[in-house]
């Protein structure tokens, strides 16, 4: 069976791409992957006999690219096809990358992830109580154009036939906002849960000479953007002053207001780190020189970085927003606080640093549990069977 897997994004740029490699090198023997996406040069193509990588052009972190994807994929589709004769089209939400071939129609079959929606991601912008001209450069697009991303969203989801949904919380959202995928399947993101495990430490310090030395390291990773909550994190670190605590960041995006924040906050350099983007292979020996991983966003789906913590050995401490409930159980793999509070946020960090006893448990429950319901073969396997369904409707 062919599958043409379509997204913008590619490993670094954020976590649909991640999740599109792990699905296509996961499948069963009998599914050959077509990946078509943007190049990345910071990133290189899965290594996998069974997927064939199609440049649409260059990835840039930026609004405009998903657009031009959407155009790009549309002018190549009809010769692709006609090459190598795709039985169906997997396509993720919220980007809506093929929303040309939906609208304009393609007689190859599809099933598309939903892993956010644009109302979802409002939310979380708009708890972040930022102006405008603080917001990246994708944030603020969407809020510009938010009444008209709005029709066109429920457009394309009117014109989905086959869903996926990464959480029970985008399922609901998705079944109250457009009245569409009741009787759909909700199968959670999984990771390569051998490649997030356990690192010798100087493998990873070798990486990371910089945090070399530096103890009680609390780690945040993801997209420099509002809604991740990284302004409750800062707060939460000038609530810890008294701790020896170094918070490191690291993502994608302009990390510009949030180094001025932290400085204005009285949090030098030596206090807190702004990494930049990592390499995505390079994150696997990023996650075990830290004590803690901290996601305190203000929205989210089911996001990838706590199963890649999880897994890799490192306490977890996030917002409970969204699926993240659906991963985490409090206090029994990872700890779960309020949205848009540091204090809760600095206590959870300061009980994960202060007791090792009690962070150890945690540890070791949630790579279990992430080995056990997580995995990138247990997510391959029950898409597989999506795909089969869906084709044996449409024949």
């Amino acid at each position: 069976m062919r599958i043409a897997m379509v997204t913008p994004e590619h490993l670094s740029w954020g976590g649909v791409g991640s999740y599109v490699m792990h699905l296509a090198k996961n499948l069963p023997s009998d599914f050959e992957v077509h990946l078509l996406c943007l190049r990345n040069d910071g990133a290189n193509p899965p290594e996998d006999d069974r997927v064939t990588v199609h440049h649409l052009g260059r990835a840039r972190d930026t609004f405009m690219s998903n657009n031009q994807f959407q155009l790009a994929l549309w002018r190549s589709f009809r010769e692709l096809n006609d090459a190598h004769r795709f039985d169906l089209v997997h396509s993720n939400h919220a980007q809506m990358a093929d929303l040309l071939l939906k609208v304009l129609g393609s007689e190859v079959p599809s099933v598309t992830t939903v892993h956010s929606t644009i109302g979802s991601q409002r939310m979380g912008t708009k708890a972040a109580r930022l102006p405008i001209s603080k917001l990246d450069a994708s944030e603020r697009m969407t809020l510009l154009l938010l009444p008209f991303l709005r029709t066109v969203e429920k457009v394309y989801m009117s014109k989905c036939s086959s869903l996926i949904f990464v959480s029970e919380f985008i399922r609901e959202w998705c079944v109250r906002s457009f009245g569409v995928g009741e009787d759909c399947r909700v199968i959670h993101n999984g990771i390569d849960t051998f490649m997030f495990g356990p690192k010798d430490l100087s493998d990873c310090t070798a990486r990371f000479p910089m945090l070399e030395g530096l103890e009680n390291i609390v780690l945040f990773s993801g997209r420099m953007i509002a809604l991740k909550g990284i302004a409750t994190a800062i707060r939460a670190q000038r609530a810890m002053r008294g701790t020896n605590a170094h918070f490191v960041y690291a993502g994608n995006g302009s990390a510009e207001q949030w180094e001025e924040m932290a400085r204005k906050g009285g949090l030098d350099s030596s206090r807190c780190m702004f990494l930049g983007p990592v390499p995505y292979d390079k994150m696997p020996f990023l996650y075990p020189l830290a004590s803690a991983f901290i996601l305190p966003s203000y929205s989210e789906s089911l996001p990838l970085t706590v199963l890649e913590a999880m897994s890799a050995g490192t306490p977890v401490i996030a917002s409970s927003v969204g699926g993240v409930p659906e991963i985490i159980a409090d206090r029994r793999d990872g700890l779960l606080v309020p949205p848009m509070d540091h204090m809760a946020l600095a206590e959870a960090i300061t009980s994960v640093l202060s007791d090792h006893r009690f962070a150890r448990s945690l540890c070791m429950r949630a790579r279990d549990k992430v080995q056990a319901e997580f995995s990138a073969s247990v997510m391959a396997k029950r898409t597989a069977e999506v795909y089969r369904s869906t084709l044996e409707e449409c024949s």
